[in-house]
């Protein structure tokens, strides 16, 4: 009896230490900071499982192409963001259909070992006459394997970018 008592004290305490492995880990979603540059464009930065907002750990990627909207979500889900003034993050959802009343900014993100990818836009739910609405504005995504990303914006030719992790300096 005593034996297992210890066997459990120590797979208790080195899961308190060393915390569980989640699913994003094994993926290739780490934390991390990614930078992509591009001759001639602004900076692109992906933050990966860096913040947490709404209680939940969420990739965030910032760039001059992305407006109205905070852009992070969590692996695999949808960050909602508010449709008026600050644009602020109002709901985390990890299923589309799950997002079907909001109106304002929408961004998903997906990573695994090989690629990066994040898009967003703007919803709008149906008036009762006409269905929802969605309004695809931009995408990027980062292959891990090659360093290549690329930026897709509405109405725009595609743009190529370089990215390589990132360390801070302070």
């Amino acid at each position: 009896m005593r034996a297992v008592v210890v066997a459990v004290a120590l797979i208790v305490s080195s899961t308190a230490v060393a915390g569980p492995r989640s699913s994003a880990d094994a993926a290739g979603g780490t934390k991390g900071i990614i930078r992509c540059t591009a001759k001639g464009k602004p900076e692109i930065i992906m933050t990966l499982n860096a913040e947490r907002k709404l209680g939940r750990v969420v990739s965030c990627i910032s760039g001059d192409f992305i407006a109205d909207m905070t852009p992070c979500a969590p692996n695999g889900g949808y960050g909602l963001s508010r449709p008026t003034g600050s644009a602020s993050l109002a709901r985390i959802v990890d299923r589309w259909q799950d997002y079907g009343d909001h109106m304002g900014g929408v961004t998903s993100h997906n990573a695994d070992a090989s690629r990066i990818h994040f898009d967003g836009g703007f919803f709008s739910p149906g008036d009762g006459k006409s269905g929802s609405r969605w309004s695809s504005q931009w995408a990027f995504t980062a292959n891990r394997l090659t360093g290549e990303g690329k930026l897709t914006e509405e109405g725009k030719p595609d743009a190529i970018y370089n990215c390589a992790k990132a360390t801070q300096r302070f």
